[in-house]
């Protein structure tokens, strides 16, 4: 019994240790899962604050590279200038470079003549020709330069120096008609009197040819040409500012007829350059159009810059599939109602050219630019030799390079996406690859011009103007300026100078289209 005692105690010991061995197991237990649960819930923290930081740093990268972005976006906004936009070299900001654009290869020479050049110089008239002989001889108080004395005698030789001057005269000119007397019906009648001599006393057609010229050459306001005929004359000839500004409503209305017949002649060429600027009448914008070619320069005004003002001047409607029209990409040229012939203007096909290569930093466009530029110069080079075109190879060599370019361009533009400038670059791609026949009709067509200059140089003359007047006051005072500049340059173009043909405008007998083009020619 006893021993049934004993393990009877041993076994209750034992079972109380196992008991507490088993109540320590669950604690270390229990303090395990509560470190496990800490260690998740660090990990969790940790991963946080980790998914926290990336999203930090990837905010800042972001934020980094937006600012890179616009920094960039400012420094080629800044950059831009005639080189590689249609900005003009006198809206060149103060301080920077002026940029003036020069299709000139550059040489290293220095500027003025070159050794070997013949110095021009101007040629004293002859003898015949001297109006006046002004003779210099020694004044009482002049003496010899070297001794100081004043004992000489002519020796008959005389050294002669020319100078050929404008000399204003006012010539005061009364013209007498005479009166007769018809012994047949007993009428009283004189001689006809001209059209520009219908008031008591006026200005002569000279006087307002000048005037004319100053304002819509020289772009001088009314008020500075009153005062530079004034000037001019000693005060003699003063007109009012309300009889200059009457001038160009007299001339303008003169020139219906002769309107008239450029627009026939224009529509009739096989080339025809066109262009527009905006101009301001009376604080809005509106519009000043130019067609032409090397000989006729024809300039319409408008209020708006539309199809509907195109329609009124009614040219491009009127021109056939064999006439080719030169432009700026002016779109509306395409519309389905125009059968002309589309030529795109390379010169602002180079500006697009650079200022994508400046913007987005892809040298794909620079390749382009080097492509067509070089194209043209082998071009002249070739036309100078008398060539009327390149040979099966070039062309195709030019064709193969520019489209591998465009290739390459429309890569790097997906890859590389720039945020402010990728879209305009793949428009220029697109627009290009669209328009290339229009483009590059020169490449396979010598007779074709390749850039638009000659309605840019034609509207060159509205900016001047514009700097100094900064609007018209009307639409219709802007169409008298179109229709004197259209006359004055015209003749211009034909060799005929500027001042006759204003004074014969004044005289109500303006050149005709057909005098100016050969037809029935008289002197100038």
């Amino acid at each position: 019994m006893k021993l049934t005692g004993d393990i009877r105690r041993d076994f209750e010991k034992v079972s109380a240790e196992y008991a507490q061995l088993k109540g320590r197991i669950q604690e270390y237990q229990e303090t395990v899962s509560e470190l496990r649960r800490s260690l998740d819930k660090a990990r969790e923290s940790k991963k946080a604050q980790k998914a926290d930081y990336e999203q930090r740093i990837a905010e800042k990268d972001a934020v980094i590279k937006a600012l890179t972005n616009r920094l960039e976006h400012e420094l080629a906004l800044k950059a831009h200038d005639g080189t590689n936009t249609g900005i003009p070299t006198s809206q060149t900001p103060i301080g920077k470079k002026k940029v003036i654009p020069n299709s000139r290869a550059v040489t290293g020479k220095k500027k003025g003549g070159q050794p070997g050049h013949k110095r021009h110089v101007l040629e004293a008239p002859s003898d015949d020709e001297i109006d006046v002989v002004a003779v210099h001889e020694l004044r009482e108080e002049d003496c010899c330069p070297k001794c100081y004395g004043q004992d000489n005698s002519f020796t008959g030789e005389r050294e002669a120096k020319h100078e050929i001057d404008v000399r204003i005269n006012v010539a005061k000119i009364k013209h007498e008609y005479y009166i007769y007397e018809c012994h047949g019906c007993g009428e009283y009648y004189r001689t006809g009197i001209a059209p520009n001599l219908k008031a008591q006393c006026q200005y002569g057609t000279m006087t307002q040819a000048a005037a004319l010229s100053l304002m819509n050459t020289v772009n001088a306001p009314i008020n500075k040409v009153r005062a530079f005929l004034s000037g001019l004359t000693g005060g003699q000839i003063e007109p009012s500012e309300g009889y200059i500004a009457k001038l160009q409503l007299r001339a303008a209305t003169a020139l219906g007829a002769f309107m008239e017949g450029l627009r026939l002649m224009l529509i009739a060429r096989a080339l025809v350059y066109w262009d527009e600027t905006v101009i301001m009448i009376n604080k809005a914008r509106g519009c000043l159009r130019f067609y032409g070619d090397e000989t006729i320069a024809y300039y319409t005004a408008h209020l708006h810059k539309n199809m509907e003002s195109l329609d009124e001047d009614n040219v491009l409607v009127l021109l056939t599939p064999d006439t080719s029209v030169m432009h700026d990409h002016n779109k509306v040229n395409y519309n389905e109602k125009f059968s002309f012939r589309n030529l795109e203007c390379n010169q602002h096909l180079l500006r697009d050219l650079q200022k994508s290569a400046d913007d987005t930093r892809h040298p794909e466009f620079l390749e382009l630019k080097e492509l067509i530029s070089t194209t043209i110069h082998d071009r002249k080079c070739l036309m100078s030799a008398g060539a009327e075109a390149f040979d099966n190879a070039y062309t195709a060599s030019f064709e193969s390079r520019l489209n591998g370019i465009l290739d390459q361009a429309e890569k790097a533009n997906d890859e590389d996406f720039n945020p402010y400038f990728g879209q305009f670059e793949k428009n220029l791609i697109k627009r290009i690859r669209i328009y290339h026949d229009n483009y590059f009709a020169w490449v396979y067509d010598f007779s074709l011009p390749t850039t638009d200059n000659l309605s840019e140089r034609a509207l060159r003359c509205i900016k001047s103007r514009m700097k100094v007047s900064g609007q018209f006051q009307s639409v219709i005072t802007a169409g008298y300026f179109a229709k004197i500049k259209s006359y004055v340059e015209t003749c211009r173009r034909n060799g005929i100078n500027e001042i006759h043909a204003l004074a014969r405008l004044c005289e109500g007998n303006p050149y005709s289209v057909d005098e100016i083009f050969g037809f029935n020619t008289t002197s100038t």
